[in-house]
């Protein structure tokens, strides 16, 4: 029994010493580049997501289709020279980075990417260390290093935002770990922040929905659904010299204006709030998000998202529209 787990970890410990490694891929114009990894794709951090497009397998039912990536240059953009940054995490938790680059034809026009080429696999080692070393009976030592490594996180139960809370004061180093369904269903707070923290800059996917008071500007910038909750992504400009000090978020739902004499609102209280800001600086901006349970609306109602100015009147007001609450993205 000693031999085994000596030599168990002496297998995990070679392990822990490769480190991921970035690769160069080519992309062109005209040949669409061809990423096969070893676990279905989940989602991606691209540097330039409008000059390398991304694209999967249509028509498709096989398994293998959903660990594919296509990729292709845009045949609009102006660059002859280009090359971005671009990060694809796995179902099973893992990040795989490379560099991207446009060329004329590439070179390798098919990638498997193998295990070893992942960036953070030595999280998901320790892990498999301290279930291999729980299932042999050695609890201990392993409890010890996963109580080290485990990301820390502690949850206001407010009643104003639902039974999850808020984000709290939390550094996102505590954050940048794998997201993982195994994560869902053990820990779905967790699971929640950490959706938050790696989605909280995207890329508008909103076109122009906001509100404003003077030159303080409240933009919607993107609507996505994961597992069974609503991710509503946020903006909030400060123009002013003046520091905007927030009183309280509040949303609802209400009857759309356009169709009806009546304006009737409802509590619709979330169920996690991401770096909302207690205050927005003059001249800055913050992003954040909110998170509510799985909801619809009918083309008569509008989500109403009131952010009232604690000591001020420059107060925003921004309606929703159902087909966005609808007909949210993917992440």
């Amino acid at each position: 029994m000693k031999r085994f787990c000596i030599h168990t970890m002496l297998f995990f410990g070679a392990a822990l010493c490769a480190y991921g490694q970035v690769d160069t891929i080519q992309v062109a114009r005209d040949y669409k580049t061809m990423l096969v990894f070893p676990s279905p794709y989940d989602f991606a951090v691209n540097g330039k997501e409008l000059n390398f497009l991304e694209s999967f397998p249509l028509g498709s039912n096989s398994p293998t289709a959903r660990n594919i990536v296509l990729l292709i240059y845009n045949d609009v953009a102006p660059d002859k020279n280009d090359y971005t940054n671009y990060t694809v995490y796995t179902k099973d938790g893992l990040a795989y980075d490379f560099i991207l680059e446009l060329v004329d034809i590439p070179e390798k026009k098919r990638w498997s990417i193998t295990l070893p080429m992942a960036d953070n696999k030595n999280q998901m080692v320790r892990s498999a260390m301290v279930r291999q070393s729980q299932e042999n009976g050695f609890d201990e030592p392993m409890r010890t290093m996963e109580n080290v490594d485990a990301p820390r996180h502690n949850f206001s139960t407010s009643s104003q935002i639902g039974e999850l809370g808020n984000e709290g004061n939390k550094k996102d180093e505590e954050v940048s770990q794998p997201v993982t369904m195994e994560l869902y269903q053990k820990d779905k707070k967790e699971y929640i922040r950490r959706r938050c923290f790696y989605n909280q800059f995207n890329k508008p996917k909103v076109a122009r929905l906001f509100d404003r008071s003077g030159r303080v500007f409240l933009w919607l910038n993107g609507v996505y659904y994961d597992n069974n909750e609503i991710y509503l992504q946020f903006r909030i400009e400060n123009k002013e010299p003046i520091d905007y000090d927030l009183n309280f978020l509040k949303f609802s739902i209400a009857t759309n204006y356009r169709n009806s004499s009546s304006n009737q609102k409802l509590d619709h209280r979330p169920l996690f709030q991401y770096k909302v800001p207690k205050r927005i600086q003059g001249n800055s901006e913050n992003h954040f998000i909110v998170v509510f349970e799985k909801f619809t609306l009918d083309r008569k109602k509008v989500l109403v998202v009131d952010m009232d100015e604690d000591k001020g009147n420059r107060n925003l007001s921004l309606p929703i529209d159902h087909y966005l609450i609808n007909k949210p993205l993917s992440f």
